[in-house]
């Protein structure tokens, strides 16, 4: 078994590292399904629909220093940029990516949030809804 130690993992926008970031979450492919049930079937039928790529969700610690990161991906949210270059490593050198091929794919940045508490570091926290689908490089 080829196990993976969370502690490698880091997310990057383009070759830039998201600062402060602890975790990451990629849910996956979900699949629509579409109810093909007519009058007088006993059970429910289905047909697969469409592809969701998902939303890839991410949080750490608050840097308002992380120019290239953390304040990049609000000012995409801002202006709604469609973003291909945001990598999710599962070490030192792979990382899932929007794909380039058929159709290209990319992310946007659905929302962002910055928590505080008088007893604990400032956090912050993004979403990010996939567009087609990621591959693993």
């Amino acid at each position: 078994m080829a196990a993976k130690s969370g502690r490698l993992c880091s997310i990057k926008l383009g070759t830039n590292l998201i600062q402060l970031m602890g975790t990451w979450s990629m849910p996956g492919v979900s699949t629509d399904l579409l109810e093909s049930t007519a009058f007088g079937d006993d059970w429910k039928q289905f047909k697969t629909g469409l592809l969701d790529g998902g939303t890839i969700t991410f949080n750490g610690l608050y840097d308002p220093a992380d120019t290239t990161g953390q304040d990049a991906l609000r000012t995409a949210n801002e202006d709604s940029t469609e973003l291909t270059d945001v990598r999710l490593y599962i070490d030192s050198t792979s990382y899932w990516i929007p794909t380039t091929t058929g159709p290209a794919s990319y992310m946007l940045v659905t929302d962002w949030e910055i928590g505080a508490d008088k007893s604990a570091l400032m956090t912050a926290s993004f979403s990010l809804k996939v567009s087609g689908k990621l591959e693993l490089i």
